[in-house]
This record gives structure tokens, C-alpha cells and sequence, in this order.
């Protein structure tokens, strides 16, 4: 069986142990001998630039998991014009690959709840699975399970690991992530207020956020 390929998208503005814890669980829970992280560029439905520079987001994932071989770092859509879509990004990634090697992308439930709103939605179970991370405060899915999705996802759901690892692409798999509430905006928050970050983001990031005085006020 060709071996999975974890991918994590996100603004990682700044990265932090969520980040990486997330994707420590995701590549034990799914068997993955890699996971890519997927800084974002421009996504469509942000509507707003992100608050650090692409370079500066790039590095601080870089110095995040340099001491993981696991894990690596992707910067596609950082380079992309324009606004960033998940389904360019899958479909290069699965050209890149092949059509055999699963490819599993990592998010949380409160952003695969809103995916029949993304570009191209239903095509991108035709390029990837999903590993749908739920919180544990996540009223939606504590109140509905499965129904909180889209009916069009339904079908896709899978308990069955075995399942998922042994197709390439169209599979939906939930997994419970460790509680863990540290957030980006709010370690730009305490940033801002000369609040300290330590032992919410790898002492490297903090560091280069420090001396590069990011998030601070008029930043």
C-alpha cells in the first residue's frame, strides 16, 4: 500500500502548539509518515490579508518544525496570484503525486462545515480524503454528529481506517483532537499588549516574532 501524505493548510499568522499538536495527532490517528503544511496566501473567503508578510509566515513555520522530520512545509500558494482555492492546491499536489498515493487534508469542523461553500467543493473528493478534527467544545457536532455536514457528505463519512488508507481519494474520517485553546489572534493580542507567548508558540517563532517586532501596535 503506498503510503498516505498528510497536507494542513492554514494562515499559520503565527503558527503555535495547536498547529503542531494537531498535526502530531493527525499522523498518529491516520498513519502518516508525513504531514505538509500548507501556509495560505490570499484564501477567497477571507477577505482580508493576513497580518504578518507571506515571508514572515513562511519562516515561522520553517523554525515551528524544523525538529519534527515528519513534518515540511509546502509554499505553493504563497506564490500563487491571486486568490488561493484548496482545490488548485489538490489538484497539483495530486498531479505531483500520482493517482495512487492517499492524500489526507487536514481541518477542523468548524471549517468542514462550511465546505459546500468552498470552489469547486465536490470535485475535491475526487483529488483527496478529508480528516475532519472535532473540538471538543464543538456544540455542532456534539448536538447533530455527522448531520452537521453538508447531505452531499453523508455517503463519505467512514469509521473504518483501513477504508480510507486504502483508496486514493473521497473518503471522510473524524478524529477527537486534545483540547488545547491557544489561538493566532489571540497570541497577536497579548503580542500587542507586551503580553508574553511562551510555552504557546515554539521558542524559535517567539523569538523571531520578537525580533522582527511583529504584531505590535501600527504592525
Amino acid at each position: 500500500m503506498t503510503s498516505p501524505l498528510g497536507l494542513f493548510g492554514g494562515t499559520f499568522d503565527p503558527i503555535h502548539f495547536g498547529h503542531l499538536r494537531l498535526a502530531t495527532e493527525l499522523a498518529e490517528a491516520f498513519k502518516l509518515e508525513q504531514v505538509i503544511f500548507l501556509p495560505a496566501g490570499l484564501p477567497y473567503h477571507r477577505g482580508a490579508a493576513a497580518h504578518a508578510t507571506a515571508e514572515q509566515r513562511l519562516t515561522m513555520v520553517k523554525l515551528a518544525i524544523q525538529r519534527d522530520a515528519r513534518f515540511d512545509v509546502d509554499d505553493r500558494e504563497l506564490r500563487r496570484s491571486g486568490p488561493t482555492y484548496t482545490y488548485d492546491t489538490l489538484a497539483e499536489v495530486r498531479a505531483e503525486r500520482g493517482p495512487q498515493v492517499p492524500l489526507v487534508f487536514l481541518l477542523g469542523s468548524d471549517a468542514f462545515g462550511q465546505i459546500h461553500t468552498w470552489h469547486r467543493w465536490t470535485e475535491l473528493f475526487d483529488l483527496a480524503h478529508f480528516a475532519v478534527a472535532i473540538r471538543a467544545d464543538d456544540t455542532e457536532w456534539l448536538s447533530k454528529g455527522p448531520g452537521a455536514f453538508h447531505a452531499d457528505v453523508g455517503p463519505r463519512v467512514t469509521l473504518n481506517l483501513r477504508e480510507l488508507l486504502g483508496s486514493p481519494a473521497g473518503k471522510v474520517m473524524t478524529f477527537s483532537m486534545t483540547p488545547l485553546a491557544i489561538a493566532s489572534t489571540a497570541i497577536r493580542n497579548l503580542v500587542k499588549d507586551d503580553g508574553s507567548i511562551r510555552y504557546l508558540t515554539p521558542d524559535p517563532v517567539a523569538e523571531y516574532i520578537r525580533s522582527h517586532k511583529l504584531y505590535h501596535s501600527g504592525t
